[in-house]
């Protein structure tokens, strides 16, 4: 169990280090307050490209991962350095797989027709417009791995508007069909959208099409890391492939923030202080600075 908030500040101190006797055996507190700032690392890079963005006059911009902090950190916190991501956004999973941010940012400065030289990093698929050739690229790389038993698998993150229809159908049958090494997560509706589908709509469709499946709160960065860690080692196991749903639970607000309810679990459980929590993202902030002054230098 964590430890308690009636704690003294001498059993505090011990709740943050390291071997505290008192941590969820599941997630350490050290791997807790690594979701945590990926995520606030994730919302600054998106609330900086908005800027970016609006400060170029772009006509065609960029979609967004705001909002989508939880899903994308915990799905790709314990990837492997051979696993393959393909993603539909830009920026967000470059920062996740350890890309410069002065990469990242040189990069999406280009504009969007540099679409897939910008989305091909380390890591990363080239990011094609269309679901149905990614869903095609991605089963290809991780039918790849398996041809070569490779230890290896591929993330692939699908809006949920795209988890319907024919293509997807076929992906999935032939995915589990095949036992691929693949795991497809279903980012939520988009913040602010009044109707929502049926929660484990796409779940259920799934494990009909053979491959197993879970909704989960896509607020909920705890739970989709233990869902994203129990998916993972079955496919590195040769279970097959795995969907995860990320579904907006109906609330009474049209959006929960999922940096605000983490933060708010940290603080529940001792994990870390109001101090700590309002310094998570200037190391970002610093890179980011660093890298537009250098820019700069460069003009």
């Amino acid at each position: 169990m964590f430890c308690r908030s009636e704690a003294n500040a001498s059993k505090v101190r011990v709740c943050l280090s390291e071997t505290a006797p008192h941590e969820n055996p599941l997630i350490k507190n050290e791997k807790l307050r690594q979701l945590y700032v990926a995520m606030v690392e994730s919302r600054i890079l998106a609330d900086h490209v908005a800027h970016m963005q609006r400060r170029l006059k772009r006509s065609r911009r960029l979609a967004t991962t705001r909002g989508q902090e939880a899903c994308r950190v915990s799905t790709t916190l314990e990837l492997d350095s051979g696993d393959l991501v393909s993603d539909t956004h830009d920026g967000a999973t470059d920062l996740l797989l350890g890309i410069d941010i002065g990469t990242v940012l040189n990069r999406l400065s280009r504009g969007a027709s540099d679409r897939i030289d910008r989305c091909t990093g380390h890591r990363q698929m080239p990011c094609m417009e269309h679901v149905n050739e990614r869903l095609d690229m991605a089963s290809g790389a991780a039918l790849a791995f398996k041809t070569l038993n490779q230890p290896n698998l591929v993330l692939i993150y699908v809006r949920r508007g795209d988890a319907v229809g024919g293509s997807w159908k076929r992906i999935l049958t032939l995915a589990a069909k095949l036992e691929l090494p693949m795991i497809f997560v279903v980012l939520p509706d988009r913040e602010g959208r009044k109707k929502r589908a049926r929660v484990g709509h796409v779940s259920a469709r799934a494990g009909s099409f053979g491959v197993p499946s879970i909704p989960v709160d896509a607020s909920d960065a705890v739970a989709l890391y233990r869902v994203a860690q129990e998916s993972i080692g079955r496919v590195r196991g040769g279970g097959g492939p795995v969907v995860v749903e990320c579904v907006a639970l109906p609330t009474k607000s049209t959006f929960v923030d999922p940096i605000e309810q983490m933060k708010d679990f940290l603080l529940s459980r001792n994990v870390c202080t109001p101090a700590w929590l309002a310094r998570a993202g200037d190391g970002l902030r610093d890179r980011i600075a660093r890298s537009a002054k250098q820019s700069r230098a460069e003009e």
